[in-house]
């Protein structure tokens, strides 16, 4: 009796089958959060969006502001504005993995994707610093004389993920260049 032994190819993980998972999560939260942002600051009250922007309001001071109904709704608008850039970006990478998905690993269409992934996270911070800001601004824009208020933040969130969008940026450069390099070989064949 003859024995064969037939050897086990270890397989990777499923690039195709995972691709297309992350591009619908791309998809449902390129649609959701711009939504859940909107509704949250909608329904969070004033003080407390200025909280979070770093102002902290005594009771009197939060009992004189006067916000109307148009200043909540300029802040709620700028405060959505980050949220949609970083949906951009998901779209982008929604597009990307779909490539990813079909088998579409080097192509200066999943290259330019994954570069405006990477624009959008960019945006969507630079964004995010000067949106709260100017949510300070409009909301206080009515106090009496000496209660107005200008606040700025930048921490380490906004850092590293300034890092991780110029990262990928530069990931999408140096594939740029390996479609570039397989197009020039693909001609000498």
């Amino acid at each position: 009796m003859k024995h064969t032994i037939i050897p086990t190819v270890k397989s990777g993980p499923d690039v195709q089958g995972i691709s297309s998972v992350l591009a619908w999560a791309c998809a449902l939260l390129a649609l959701a959060l711009p939504l859940a942002v909107a509704y949250h600051l909608l329904s969070t009250p004033v003080e407390s969006l200025l909280l979070r922007a770093g102002l902290s309001l005594s009771a009197s001071q939060a009992a004189a502001l006067d916000i109307t109904l148009g200043q909540k709704c300029l802040a709620v608008v700028l405060g959505v504005l980050p949220v949609c850039c970083a949906s951009y970006g998901l779209v982008c990478a929604m597009r990307c993995f779909s490539g990813f998905s079909q088998a579409e690993y080097f192509s200066l269409r999943t290259v330019k994707y994954l570069r405006g992934f990477a624009a959008g996270i960019f945006a969507s911070v630079v964004m995010g610093v000067v949106s709260s800001t100017l949510i300070t601004v409009v909301l206080t824009a009515g106090a009496p004389a000496g209660q107005r208020a200008l606040s700025l933040g930048f921490g380490s969130n906004e850092l590293l993920t300034l890092l991780f969008a110029g990262m990928v940026w530069q990931i999408a450069a140096v594939m740029a260049k390996a479609v570039a390099l397989a197009e020039e070989n693909a001609q000498f064949v």
